[in-house]
């Protein structure tokens, strides 16, 4: 348990713990308030029984007295008015409080998935590689949502209760020990061997539900991930089924929580009730008169009432505190990670390519793998010249663009811009010089022009570079032409309501719009057709005299603009040059440029 509250305790930052601290403060007071409340039972049944001892005791008398009574009638009903407004003023406290843990614990929610959710962003690119995106999803959203409702509410909650519990058996035990005493033991009792009976089933609960919602948070991604091929391959059943035995165990499990939490709660009950009979029969065993006893039985039942409440949510609370351990793992595992993690220097100061590019006998592997993908790189890249890497698949030519673009890590050498070196502390004022465009472009469901700006503020975007840049990628007359809504058309959800040319050439827009130094173009047109991709070429090659233009190609032809074209083969540079030169001497780029040549005569063929 120890090891619990030091963990749990880890996830509140500095002012969390201080909002912790007013909330214990509350909670003393509410308890505090309670035992007056529970307390002033026991003079007023008294005087009920014995109205003459309002002037047998000083501080009834003394009230009697300077608020000028005349009898004794209207000083009981006096005093029952306060009794009341005690009762009422403790359940003001107690909603305020309701409040405040309720409002405490969900904004501990926000604030730790805020800080996952930056986590996951702030680790290098290579750590989403090896995790799948449901895995993200899962921790944001039910990991946490698990901690807060299974952990840190029963958490407050359990301190909350164990401080009244605390205070109302101390008045108890003040009012007649041994009775309270006996009762004390006997309920620590029940609970004792309740929850020792329960603790082991509790954490094993715990760990099989996280297990469950990760391979149900996988398969409803994967599902509607990949909606079109589920459909066309007629996949709807098989992903039903693989979701119904995970969806199932979650079910079963946190029915089995549930009734673990609650059915304690009817024991305990049961030996209130009995426990409260016991109490009347030993004061009528050891008084002999029921008057005498209604006093004490008044305000032990009444401390029944409370307290039972109480117990069971202590119970409830240590309950989803045991199964909720899981989620807390997996939550403080993914902040301890990314904290262990070197920072990027978020502040670094831009770095724009003004002389050149360099690679210096750079070599790369995944993951420590032995095998090199690429080996012994050198490569220098004069600023506005225009460079094209080709080579068959699995040459290396996107592994050596995502180390270019500040992505990767190398494994040795170095990649040096102006003789600056890329690393952690400087690639993200490289990375405010770049623009990009993929082969698989992200579209999110927003408007035609919120995607171009991606990340812009509507009432920031420029309207003139929009357009401009829309019209540079080929797509400002079907927007203005074909769209109702013109730029601020809803592309639907990955850009299902355009065509796989049209996500690519938003792709293009969307690169340029930022005015980069540096362009890069992962096989950027390869879902174009020969006629769109030449219009398109045609106004990068009017950008590129501006800037520095990489290039991956997917048709050869769209390279010939290119100064020079580097040649890529099992992760070595194998020649670079010109077209010309290169078919002259380059056995590796003669056969692409065969291979490309029978692709376009067997194309105008069908």
């Amino acid at each position: 348990m120890r090891i619990l509250i030091k963990r749990t305790w880890g996830l509140l930052e500095g002012h969390e713990r201080r909002q912790l601290g007013l909330l214990v403060l509350l909670m003393i007071g509410q308890a505090c308030l309670e035992v007056v409340s529970i307390g002033s039972i026991l003079p007023f049944m008294g005087l009920l029984e014995r109205p003459e001892a309002i002037h047998s005791m000083w501080f009834t008398q003394w009230a009697y007295e300077t608020l000028g009574f005349t009898s004794d009638r209207a000083f009981l009903v006096m005093a029952g008015v306060i009794v009341l407004a005690l009762f009422l003023l403790v359940n003001v406290v107690n909603a305020l409080s309701l409040w405040a843990q309720a409002r405490f614990a969900w904004m501990r929610s926000f604030s730790i998935s805020r800080r996952l959710l930056a986590a996951f962003l702030g680790r290098p690119y290579t750590f989403f590689l090896r995790r799948n995106t449901s895995d993200f999803n899962r921790s944001i959203y039910q990991e946490v949502r698990q901690v807060v409702v299974g952990l840190i509410l029963p958490s407050v909650r359990l301190l909350s209760r164990s401080i009244s519990i605390i205070l109302i058996l101390a008045l108890l035990i003040y009012i007649n020990w041994w009775l309270s005493l006996g009762l004390a033991v006997l309920f620590a009792g029940t609970y004792a061997i309740v929850f020792l009976v329960s603790r082991k089933a509790l954490s094993q609960i715990g760990t099989s539900i996280v297990r469950a919602n990760e391979e149900c948070y996988r398969v409803t991604n994967e599902a509607f991930g990949g909606i079109k091929e589920a459909k066309l391959g007629g996949l709807e059943s098989a992903y039903v089924d693989a979701f119904s035995p995970p969806g199932h165990v979650v079910a079963r499990m946190s029915t089995r929580r549930v009734v673990i939490a609650g059915v304690p709660r009817y024991i305990l009950e049961s030996v209130a009730f009995g426990g409260m009979l016991a109490l009347v029969l030993i004061l009528l065993g050891t008084t002999g008169s029921i008057a005498k006893i209604i006093p004490t039985a008044s305000v032990f039942a009444f401390a029944g009432y409370r307290l039972m409440p109480a117990l069971s949510q202590i119970f409830i609370s240590v309950a989803n505190i045991r199964s909720s351990t899981a989620s807390l793992d997996v939550v403080v595992k993914d902040l301890d990670d990314a904290a262990d993690e070197p920072d990027f220097n978020l502040d670094a100061a831009p770095l724009p390519l003004v002389k050149s590019l360099a690679l210096k006998d750079l070599s790369f592997s995944y993951d420590g793998n032995s095998q090199a993908i690429l080996e012994n790189i050198n490569l220098e890249i004069a600023c506005g010249e225009s460079i094209a890497l080709v080579g068959p698949t699995g040459a290396g030519k996107t592994t050596l663009i995502d180390i270019l673009l500040g992505l990767l890590e190398p494994g040795s050498g170095q990649m040096l811009v102006d003789d600056v070196s890329i690393d952690r502390t400087t690639v993200r004022g490289w990375q405010r010089q770049l623009g990009y465009v993929p082969q698989h472009i992200f579209l999110g469901d927003d408007t035609i022009a919120r995607n171009i700006s991606l990340g812009t503020a509507a009432e920031d975007i420029n309207r003139e570079r929009l357009e401009q840049t829309a019209t540079i990628a080929g797509l400002h007359e079907f927007i203005t032409t074909d769209l109702p809504e013109g730029y601020e058309t809803r592309v639907g959800e990955r850009g299902v309501r355009l065509s796989g040319g049209q996500i690519q050439r938003l792709g293009l827009a969307r690169a340029l719009y930022g005015e980069p130094s540096v362009l890069f173009l992962d096989e950027a047109t390869s879902a174009l057709d020969a006629h769109t991709e030449q219009q398109v070429m045609q106004g990068i090659q009017g950008e590129a005299r501006d800037r520095t233009v990489i290039v991956i190609a997917h048709r050869l032809s769209t390279v010939r603009f290119c100064d020079r074209i580097v040649v890529l083969d099992r992760g070595r540079i194998v020649d670079m040059g010109s077209w010309d030169d290169l078919m002259d001497r380059c056995e590796v780029f003669q056969k692409l440029a065969g291979e490309h040549e029978s692709s376009v005569a067997s194309s105008g063929s069908d």
